[in-house]
């Protein structure tokens, strides 16, 4: 009898990937998806669409298709082939998040890789330049008829721009402490100097406190001093309407509308009410009889 040889055939391994892998994707990782609520339009807004579309990425392991870490070249096989459809959701993720006329960069691009690089060369501006815009914005921030709120609101985006720009140090040696505490301390003169004028005394009073206080906390002691004036005026006017309740009907809407006008003015120097700053004693003086 002759022999009988068994040819084994060698079975291709399985390829298995998990949640680590940056092929991995999850259940809600489909194309067309909204990742950021950004809209990229131009240099304009460029850094925070590209800042926001990293952390984005990073949150679902894609960070790797944008900075070249995880190239096509390193992935054979079934691998390869996922690798192209990573590619692909992640270039319509970048397409959901860009304005109409950018979309032909995207649609006839090979990689998300090549997107990224071509949005940097047209849109990022140099640091240099706008952390000089960002300076000049903060420190030609004045709150003028802005509430104390919307004032803050303004100045700490600019500032938190500006902290992402040019990072802060995250070690905890001795000069990175003292250089953040200068940090502290200046983003804090920097909220009251440009305060309006009827914050005076409370300004001295927070510039005056030992230790120095965190511009947040001074931001809750201004806003709080705001809302109490708020209320103040609302009490005054329910004053001059009871004030004038007796009085006869024919000069009775005059005389309200005389004194809530007068009720309604403020004065930026002294911060009290019923006149205004180019009136006030304190700046052309008293009168004799006062």
């Amino acid at each position: 009898m002759g022999e009988t040889r068994e040819t084994s055939i060698e079975a291709e391994p399985i390829v298995t990937i998990d949640h680590h892998h940056p092929l991995y994707l999850q259940a809600s990782d489909t194309p067309g998806a909204v990742i950021i609520p950004i809209k990229l339009t131009g240099p304009e807004n460029y850094d925070l669409w590209s800042r926001s579309m990293k952390l984005a990425l990073r949150d679902k392991g894609k960070l790797g298709f944008i900075d070249g870490s995880c190239a096509k070249h390193r992935f054979k096989g079934e691998l390869a082939e996922l690798w192209e459809k990573c590619n692909a959701i992640v270039l319509s993720w970048i397409g959901c998040t860009v304005a109409a006329e950018l979309m032909p960069t995207i649609l006839y691009a090979s990689n998300a890789k090549q997107v990224w690089i071509d949005f940097k060369k047209r849109f990022d501006r140099s640091n240099l330049t706008q952390i000089y815009h960002l300076w000049t914005e903060i420190v030609t921030l004045r709150q003028g008829m802005d509430s104390v709120t919307t004032y803050y609101s303004k100045m700490k985006d600019a500032c938190h721009e500006l902290d992402i720009m040019a990072p802060l140090p995250h070690c905890d040696c001795e000069e990175s402490r003292a250089y953040l505490e200068h940090l502290r301390s200046q983003r804090l003169l920097q909220f009251l100097m440009v305060l309006n004028e009827s914050f005076n005394q409370i300004r001295s009073n927070i510039l005056a406190r030992a230790p120095v206080i965190t511009v947040n906390e001074a931001y809750a002691i201004v806003a709080q001093e705001e809302s109490q004036r708020s209320l103040g005026v609302i009490d005054d006017k329910k004053e001059i309407m009871a004030l004038f309740a007796g009085k006869s009907q024919s000069n009775k809407f005059d005389s309200v509308k005389e004194a809530t006008k007068r009720f309604d003015m403020f004065c930026e120097y002294c911060g009290y009410k019923n006149h205004v700053k180019e009136d006030c004693y304190k700046l052309v003086g008293y009168p004799n009889d006062f």
